[in-house]
């Protein structure tokens, strides 16, 4: 006979305890969410409570191998994450970052004037789509441009019919070896066997690697020692006193004697002679003639004379464009805007300058900055970011006062306007000569003046990169991470593995101990009310392994036909769930009810026990796909058994004990049997309004798919059509609930403050209990709160302590200002030079200007500046390529 008792008996006690920690857990969740966040000690406690709990410390015993170091190596890593969050956040300076910045206001800042409203550039939108609409159009409408394409298509497939036949040819065997294939080997021949071990294959792919590898760690080593002897002034070979005499420099803004272009050169040099003198004469002359067959064989597809009349073929159709109406209109369309953009974009931008300097006004913001800034300097080995902020500054500092950066872009601008509004400007040989000479000047402001700026920025972030790298803490967790995941999916050798045992260990063991310890689950407080009555149901527990069924089976059973001539197809599938040993153990449940009107009137509170043992409840389900005469569409209910067992219910407390101590016997054997033909009735409902939802979904997409014919081009995909069918539907569904239910309502109260009947309290609420720990979790000051007080542990006190964030010595470009173009085009440079001697102040006097030995700063006064200052150079100073008045920049 099977017991009538349930898995787990409640433990009122345990019940209790176990009900004060989920509401904790809530209050936790109200901490975070009023911008709480537990102290460094909270954690700790916490995290020690963890470590020390009974799944960590005592694993269970029918675990494998595999689990059990997997358990070990979790809690190594849980150790290391808490010393290395504790020591690098000593002084709680996460949480007053987070603090600091959930307080930010605007200071003293103002927002920006927006210089359209959305409409406008709403409208400024459909105008800029339009020009590039028209332009596109012009493009593949134009002949040349079809007739190029058609030229490049037969290109394409002559050279891929040249491939397809020297392919054909490599891979066809002579005719001498055709001519042996039916000749038999030599009588009793017999060859080495080959040594096809682990280790010889591994010799030999290292060899023939080390054989073609032009270069190795020895000709490394002397390039590097090469590169030193070039830079040092005394023509010492060792890297590392070039190192320092480096940081020595750059500490005292000096050279030191230093000649970093030769060493680049030097080292390079020296890495190209090793690389030729390491690679074979035979790969060389293999290289060579692979290059200059492919070389050869471009030239002969694409001869000069071909390239200069495709060139020739594209500005004659970009004429041919701009003469059309329709692409003057689209092309001032599209300029105005980008000018008007463009203008608007430097209003907001120099009214956002001041509104930065104004938010930086606001106490928080400084405090949100040092807090995020010393966090990230523990973090990367305790070390300064002052030189990286000094290398980005730098640079913005210098672009920003530099005249030359300034009318190159305005030289450039002048240049393409003139390109796409002036028709046959490019068919000009002046338009080439502009364009070299904007190219020459751009190349040096971009790869030569700023370069020094650029290389300090990377070697800035590339040393403050690597100080994460090499922080203990930081390569300890690295590590601890790295074998869990390791000993996660890899086997003894470091190979990707799948482990079985760890998937029993996970279906077996752990997931139904964790079912086991969440034990009891308070359910928040439930409320209903319409016209005719008023309930309440609070302190409902559910225990989870009561709750978890005993059994659960699945069932499928498909049958496929294939018929031919006149028999047809036929396809069914039948599925069958089962669900048993649903149990419940529910104590003290307490209860409200109020019926407002009918007979008999009734008015009760208490509170009750409500116990289902054994088998308690259990439902059995078949379900097979539908035929085309069955009213359903896709699936249909063949049956529905509900089986309610062992039910009892107690009253504690009511006004009517007396009365239903009377009637229960009856009670039951009239309500249990009705109670599974509902649940029967119900279960049954549910599916066949699923599947009418499913078909309601169906017909929607369907709709959809025709009513698209009509333009395919902003069709969805068929996923995106059912989705949004669903939604179409669950929202009218939710609208038909909601007119039906109009008059009644239905109320999950966490708190009291959340109940629609705050007038009734029953005993034992669990609202009240959650009501006390929000209002826990807003005590405390600024982020703190008690509510996070989790756990029983001792604090750590083996808690590594925060070292001081210092400034390290290392080598980096310096940022210089490079002096101006000295090889561009023809006139460019005599300007410059003649800028440069005027009055002879230049780099003279004060030290200041653009020379090649100019150091970055902002002022000019102290002879240390790139910028022209007050007693500096007059570069720029009736000069008329950089005051914008050379004939070339007015030339329209």
């Amino acid at each position: 006979m099977a017991s009538a008792a349930v898995n787990r008996p409640t433990n009122v006690k345990q019940k209790e305890q176990d009900v004060n920690a989920k509401l904790q857990l809530y209050g936790i969740y109200s901490a975070f969410a009023n911008g709480k966040v537990p102290s460094n000690k909270q954690i700790d406690v916490a995290l020690n409570s963890t470590l020390a709990s009974s799944p960590l410390t005592n694993p269970p015993a029918k675990l494998s191998s595999e689990g059990k170091l997997l358990v070990s190596d979790l809690r190594s890593a849980i150790e290391q994450a808490k010393n290395l969050l504790l020591t690098k956040n000593e002084g709680n300076l996460l949480q007053d970052f987070i603090w600091e910045t959930q307080q930010l206001g605007a200071g003293s800042a103002t927002a920006p004037n927006l210089p359209v409203d959305k409409s406008t550039a709403q409208q400024h939108g459909n105008e800029a789509l339009e020009g590039l609409r028209t332009l596109g159009t012009l493009l593949i409408t134009n002949g040349q441009f079809r007739k190029l394409l058609s030229d490049a298509v037969t290109l394409f497939r002559d050279m891929a019919g040249d491939a397809a036949q020297n392919a054909a040819t490599r891979i066809n065997p002579s005719e001498d070896k055709l001519s042996q294939i039916d000749r038999p080997a030599d009588d009793n021949t017999w060859h080495e066997a080959p040594d096809l071990s682990k280790e010889s294959l591994k010799s030999q792919v290292k060899s023939t690697v080390n054989k073609n590898k032009p270069l190795d760690q020895t000709d490394l080593k002397s390039a590097a020692n090469d590169a030193a002897g070039a830079t040092h002034p005394s023509g010492a070979r060792d890297p590392a006193d070039v190192a320092r005499l480096e940081a020595e420099s750059r500490q005292d803004g000096t050279t030191a004697g230093l000649d970093r272009e030769a060493a680049a050169g030097a080292g390079a040099g020296t890495l190209k002679e090793r690389a030729s003198e390491n690679t074979p004469d035979a790969t060389k002359d293999r290289l060579r003639d692979a290059y200059g067959s492919s070389k050869e064989y471009l030239q002969k597809k694409m001869p000069a004379d071909r390239r200069d009349q495709t060139i020739w073929r594209l500005k004659k159709m970009v004429v041919e464009i701009q003469g059309h109406p329709d692409y003057q209109r689209a092309i001032e369309t599209l300029l105005r805007l980008a000018e008007t953009y463009g203008g608007h974009a430097q209003t907001v931008g120099q009214q956002s300058t001041g509104a930065v300097k104004g938010v930086h006004d606001d106490n928080h913001l400084t405090k949100a900055e040092a807090d995020l800034r010393t966090l990230i300097e523990r973090f990367a080995n305790y070390t300064s970011s002052d030189d990286l902020f000094d290398s980005i500054n730098t640079i913005y500092r210098d672009a920003d006062a530099d005249p030359q950066l300034r009318g190159w872009f305005k030289k450039t601008d002048t240049y393409i306007r003139k390109c796409l509004q002036t028709q046959g400007y490019i068919m000009q040989d002046a338009c080439n000569e502009d364009g070299r000479a904007l190219q020459d000047e751009g190349r040096f402001l971009l790869r030569d003046r700023y370069r020094t700026h650029t290389d300090r920025i990377l070697d800035e972030i590339k040393f403050f990169g690597n100080q994460f790298d090499a922080d203990a803490q930081n390569k300890k967790f690295g590590e601890t991470m790295q074998k869990l995941f390791n000993d996660l999916g890899n086997d003894e050798n470091g190979k990707p593995v799948f482990k079985k045992h760890l998937v029993k260990d996970l279906s077996g063991i752990i997931l139904p101990g964790i079912f086991e310890n969440v034990r009891y689950v308070p359910i928040p407080r439930i409320e209903y009310s319409d016209s005719m009555m008023d309930a309440i149901v609070e302190n409902l527990v559910i225990e989870s392994d009561n709750l978890m069924p005993n059994i659960f089976e699945l069932g499928s059973d498909n049958y496929f036909r294939w018929g031919r001539k006149s028999l047809s197809n036929k396809n069914q599938n039948k599925i069958m769930l089962s669900v048993s040993g649903v149990q419940m153990d529910l104590r003290d449940v307490s209860y409200y009810i109020n019926k407002k009107q009918g007979f008999p009137s009734v008015k009760d509170r208490g509170v009750a026990d409500i116990f289902m043992g054994g088998t308690g409840f259990s439902f059995k389900v078949k379900m097979s796909t539908a035929d085309s005469k069955d009213r359903a569409h896709f699936f249909k209910v063949e049956s529905v058994d509900v089986d309610v067992k062992n039910l009892n219910i107690k009253l504690k407390q009511s006004n009517h004990k007396l009365l239903f101590g009377l009637f229960k016997p009856l009670l039951f054997k009239v309500v249990r049997p009705a109670i599974q033909k509902v649940l029967e009735k119900q279960i049954k409902d549910s599916v066949h309004q699923f599947d009418g939802f499913a078909y309601e979904i169906h017909q929607e997409a369907e709709r959809a798919k025709k009513q698209i014919k009509n333009d395919p081009e902003s069709a969805p995909n068929v996923y995106q059509r059912y989705y949004e069918a669903a939604q179409k539907r669950m929202l009218e569904g939710k609208q038909k609930a909601q007119a039906v239910a109009s008059d009644k309502k239905v109320n999950v109260a966490v708190t009291q403050h959340d109940s629609i009947f705050k007038d009734i309290k029953l005993p034992g609420g669990i609202s009240s209990k959650a009501t006390e720990y929000k209002e826990l979790a807003a005590k405390g000051e600024k982020w703190e709160s008690p509510v996070f007080g989790i756990g029983s542990a001792k604090e750590s006190t083996n808690i590594p302590k925060a070292t001081a964030v210092t400034k390290k010595s290392h080598s980096t470009a310096s940022s210089t200002l490079r002096g101006s173009q000295t090889n561009g085009t023809a006139g460019f440079s005599n300007q410059v030079d003649q800028a440069f001697n005027q009055d002879g102040t230049v780099g003279k006097t004060s030290g200041a200007g653009y020379g090649t030995n100019a150091t970055s700063g902002t002022t000019g006064t102290t002879g240390t500046s790139g910028i022209p200052g007050t007693t500096g150079t007059t570069l720029g100073q009736n000069n008329p390529v950089l005051s914008g008045d050379a004939p070339f920049v007015n030339a329209q």
